[in-house]
């Protein structure tokens, strides 16, 4: 399984990608949202890559948020793209949640 910093990381990159794209294409200052949520995820990603679980945490929880956001309003806006920022978002998301859960299963069959 991919550790959570690189899932961090990668959707960061993906967040900062569109939205700077998003930005390029219809110069609206609130396609920088995305880019701004992907720094800080890009930020947390070293903490979490340290084992602070509290910044993972922080992490999932952003990503959760955003997910919903983004795919709120992709579809208020008919705006495909940040549909998609959603939806990979969201994925993230399960990944994370994943990961967790087969950590603590590791855990609990070394004890």
């Amino acid at each position: 399984m991919i550790k959570n910093h690189i899932i961090m990381i990668i959707n960061a990159v993906v967040l900062i990608a569109l939205g700077v794209y998003g930005y390029i294409t219809s110069g609206s200052p609130t396609a920088l949202i995305a880019p701004g949520i992907g720094v800080i995820l890009l930020a947390l990603s070293f903490p979490t890559k340290n084992e602070n679980h509290t910044m993972a945490h922080i992490g999932v929880a952003l990503t959760l948020i955003s997910a919903a956001t983004f795919i709120i309003i992709g579809i208020r806006r008919g705006n495909a793209m940040v549909i998609g920022m959603g939806v990979f978002t969201f994925i993230c998301f399960d990944a994370y949640v994943l990961n967790f859960i087969l950590r603590k299963r590791q855990r609990e069959a070394n004890k």
